[in-house]
Parts: C-alpha cells; sequence; structure tokens
C-alpha cells in the first residue's frame, strides 16, 4: 500500500528537515521552502494534506494558501498551518480558506501526529476507530435530546466525512433526512438504533456507566481547561473537556462542555471560555478561583 502524501512548506530548512524526520515513517513528506515553490508543485501532483507555515518571506501561508484554493488539486485538499505566534486574526482569516486545524509552533512530535491523523480521518482518508465514532454518535444523540437541530444536522455532516461502515453511514444519512424534514423523533430514533447496532457488533459502550467524580475535582478540570484556554492551548483544553464528559456530570454543565467543543471547533475561544466560566458559576464556586487561576 503506497504511503499517503504530505506537502511540507516551510521557508525554515530545519523545521523542514524536522517534519519530514517526524513522518517519513508513516507518509511520504515532499518539502518545499517557499509558497511559490508549493503552488507550482500542486500544478502538477497531488497530495493528501498540506502543513503550510504562516510566517513566510516574499508570500506567506494565508497567501499561499488563496492561491492553493484556486487550483484543481488544492481546493479540497485538508491543510493545518504552522503558526509561531497565537494569532487568533491568522486562525480565523485560514478557516474562511478552509483550514482543517493549526498547530502552534514548537511543534510537539505527538501532537503532529495526532493532528495529522485526525484531519486524514475528517476527509475520509484514514477509517475512524470504533470508540471514537461511537462518541460522535452519542453526540448527535445528545444534540436532539437538547433540541439543538442544528447542531445535530452539522455533527451527523462532521460524521459523514470520515471512512465508517456503510451500515453506519446509511443509517446516519436517514436520521439526517429525518431530522431536516422535522421529524426529531424518528431521526433520534434512527441514531438511537445505531448506537445499538454499535454496541451489539462491538461491544462498544455497552454494559458501562459513566464513572463518578466528586464537586472538588470537576472544580479543578474546569479550572484546568480555563487555564488552557488563557494559554490558547486548544488542543489540550479541547482533549481535557472530552475526558470531563466522560464522566457522570450535571446536564447543564455537559451541555456548556458540548458547546465550547463546538465554539473551539469554530476557533471561537472567547465564548468557549465564557461558557466554562460560567459552567464553574454554576457549580457553586468562588468566580475569584478563575481570577487567582489565571
Amino acid at each position: 500500500m503506497e504511503k499517503l502524501r504530505i506537502l511540507a512548506v516551510d521557508d525554515n530548512m530545519v523545521n523542514l528537515a524536522s517534519l519530514e524526520q517526524e513522518l517519513k515513517d508513516e507518509y511520504e513528506v515532499i518539502p518545499v521552502s517557499s509558497g511559490k515553490r508549493a503552488i507550482k508543485f500542486l500544478y502538477i501532483e497531488k497530495v493528501d494534506l498540506i502543513l503550510l507555515d504562516v510566517q513566510m518571506p516574499i508570500m506567506d501561508g494565508i497567501e499561499t494558501l488563496r492561491e492553493i484554493r484556486t487550483q484543481e488539486n488544492g481546493i479540497t485538499v485538508p491543510v493545518i498551518l504552522l503558526t509561531a505566534k497565537k494569532d487568533k486574526e491568522t486562525v480565523i482569516e485560514g478557516s474562511k480558506l478552509g483550514i482543517m486545524d493549526y498547530i502552534v509552533k514548537p511543534v510537539n512530535s505527538d501532537e503532529l501526529h495526532e493532528r495529522v491523523k485526525r484531519a486524514l480521518k475528517r476527509r475520509g482518508v484514514l477509517p475512524m476507530e470504533g470508540d471514537e465514532l461511537y462518541r460522535l454518535v452519542k453526540d448527535v444523540l445528545a444534540s436532539i435530546q437538547g433540541g439543538k437541530l442544528k447542531a445535530a444536522v452539522m455533527k451527523i455532516d462532521e460524521i459523514m466525512g470520515y471512512q465508517i461502515d456503510e451500515a453506519v453511514s446509511g443509517r446516519v444519512h436517514a436520521a439526517k433526512v429525518k431530522l431536516q424534514s422535522n421529524d426529531l423523533p424518528g431521526g433520534e430514533s434512527m441514531i438511537q438504533r445505531v448506537l445499538k447496532m454499535m454496541e451489539r457488533d462491538s461491544g462498544i459502550g455497552a454494559g458501562t456507566e459513566k464513572p463518578t467524580i466528586s464537586l472538588g475535582e470537576l472544580n479543578s478540570r474546569i479550572l484546568y481547561i480555563l487555564d488552557d484556554l488563557k494559554n490558547f492551548d486548544i488542543k489540550e483544553a479541547l482533549d481535557k473537556i472530552d475526558n470531563l464528559m466522560r464522566y457522570s456530570i450535571p446536564q447543564n454543565l455537559l451541555e456548556s462542555c458540548q458547546k465550547a467543543q463546538e465554539r473551539l471547533e469554530a476557533y471561537d475561544d472567547d465564548e468557549a471560555e465564557k461558557l466554562m466560566q460560567d459552567a464553574l458559576k454554576s457549580l457553586g464556586a468562588d468566580p475569584g478561583l478563575f481570577r487567582q487561576q489565571r
């Protein structure tokens, strides 16, 4: 089986060599040292993903991405921005051009591999693991039960972008059709059937209950999430929120976590931070704890 191809674009040769060294065992890495060379390469070649540095001379990452999106081989290719600055405006501008993700330098090895695999899964290039898919379908059910029709449909669209079992894909699509025709009970029933089918076929989620968590531990975990958001450590915040949702927590907190995840995935850090601050207050924690933590 041929390796998936990743185009790495960075004017710093040390950074390019590091990216190639990190990824070469799993992927075919094509290193290029400028935006113009990346554009020239994509005129004649296809790749499965692009790692694109933002701070480059002559033609920076955003300018390069604008040009890439005009090319046949670059219209839909997933792009991960590499940025040395915690610049929200750059990320927002990149999101308008369809970036899949971004990584703040210096690049951590584990984070690099995880972000690349996640981007390739979202493009349907790599298959989705069963437990991860199960969690996404559970999120759809939670949105439906919470009356969040638009969020449920958006999450279904995300699931449909992954490489998943045809039986699951067909049923999830059927649920979307029901939801779009305002048949919420039908859509909910279909999603529940998908979960039961996954539990039957692989045992995922079957017979398990969420573990409990103390109020003090709950407060501490939310404070850590807020600290990550303050430091622009979005991946860490998302991971901590996801971990928190694996516990038996109050419904209003669960909904706040789900909304915060959605906001972070849309690069709206401020709104996500506000949601988690409000969640902390709803638990009766002293707001001064957050100010002290900051």
